[in-house]
């Protein structure tokens, strides 16, 4: 409990720094603004204030307004997250013209500059992230595959956030979508529900038409977690999904799958990693689904042949996905580990805001081959 406190206090205090910046560069390269700093300040704590007690209310209480309300939150956090990109370039410009003696000259056409910008990659990323993710496709060697099951396909979705801002409408175009590419293998690699879905039965009915050969199985992420493991749990049954939960189900052919709890949030350790994939047999294939990319060499050394996960969104907004590569090495695509194999995926959906900047929603599409010789 103390080090979530420490992480909320944090987000919100560089949350208000950022908006302290914008706030103020519009102050100063606009002075003829009717805004005294007071006002200011004042405006940027309420907004500040706004993005934790949206999702505070999400996660009590449901109705139509609260949803409005985290929606446009959402899309100032990543307005604001865009702004600050743009002013920060533009004031490190003017700091080096300075030196020539440009700045003067520069400052007008700069400050028109940070305005077009951000409202320009604010409505494109708008765009990118409201449209279907794009299909990537991905061939993996996967040691001890059979010859029956060389070609063998999965699918990953993963990260949807089904929500405020991803609503079920577009849920349904990812399962149609999912299952008219014939998959053997669909899996959840986690943070499929989020807050904001209230309608549970009506997921769990659009879910229930993922069509795989051989089923549909999924984890838990943080966000089911946040969600509530048990409301969770109910609606990948109520849809026909598997929940592996720190378990080894096996497929007709041998395929092996292995899904653990969010590594993080269940405060799972690498020793109890181990402990799971202990139940593996080393002269099978074996898939771990992970929602997390952690403990990758943990995995490979026990004997998985390709490990799936997600939560990196690939940064989602452009440049916050240089912060993620410092907490995840293993940040976006394909990595490998001796004969094993780690995908993360940038996520099907996206989390707050609905928006994606230099990045892409995808689903993936992985063909299974028996490796040469």
């Amino acid at each position: 409990m103390p080090a979530m406190f420490g992480f909320i206090a944090t987000v919100i205090l560089v949350y208000l720094g950022m908006q302290y910046y914008v706030a103020f560069w519009l102050i100063r390269n606009f002075p003829g603004l009717p805004v005294s700093p007071t006002a200011a300040r004042v405006a940027v704590l309420l907004l500040t204030l706004s993005f934790p007690l949206c999702l505070y209310c999400l996660r009590h209480f449901t109705g139509a307004w609260i949803s409005l309300l985290a929606y446009l939150s959402f899309i100032w956090l990543g307005l604001v997250l865009i702004w600050l990109t743009c002013a920060a370039s533009a004031d490190l410009l003017l700091l080096l013209a300075r030196l020539w003696g440009w700045s003067a000259a520069l400052r007008p056409w700069l400050r028109a500059s940070v305005l077009a910008a951000t409202a320009a990659a604010g409505l494109w990323s708008l765009y990118n992230a409201w449209r279907m993710p794009r299909l990537s496709e991905v061939e993996i060697p996967l040691p001890g595959l059979p010859q029956a099951l060389d070609g063998f396909t999965v699918v990953q979705v993963s990260d949807l956030h089904l929500g405020v801002t991803v609503p079920l409408s577009k849920f349904a175009r990812i399962v149609e979508k999912v299952s008219g590419l014939s998959p053997d293998l669909v899996v959840l690699t986690g943070d499929i529900l989020d807050a904001g879905l209230n309608d549970e039965g009506a997921f769990a009915r659009i879910g229930s038409g993922l069509r795989a050969r051989q089923g549909v199985f999924a984890v838990l992420g943080n966000h089911e977690f946040y969600h509530g493991v048990a409301a969770s749990a109910r609606a990948f049954q109520a849809m026909g999904a598997r929940l592996l939960r720190d378990e080894v189900a096996v497929l007709p052919g041998g395929l092996q799958v292995a899904g653990v709890d969010d590594l993080r949030t269940a405060r799972f350790s690498g020793r109890e990693l181990e402990a799971v994939l202990s139940k593996l047999d080393p002269a099978k294939p074996a898939l771990l689904l992970s929602h997390q990319p952690l403990h990758f060499k943990t995995a490979a050394r026990r004997g998985v042949g390709l490990m799936l996960s997600g939560h990196t969104h690939q940064g989602q907004i452009f440049p916050f996905g240089a912060i993620v590569r410092l907490v995840y090495p293993d940040f976006n695509g394909l990595y490998r580990e001796g004969a094993s194999s780690l995908y993360v995926t940038s996520g099907t959906g996206q989390w707050g805001p609905p928006m994606r900047l230099f990045t892409r929603a995808e689903i993936v599409r992985y063909t299974l081959r028996r490796p040469p010789g």
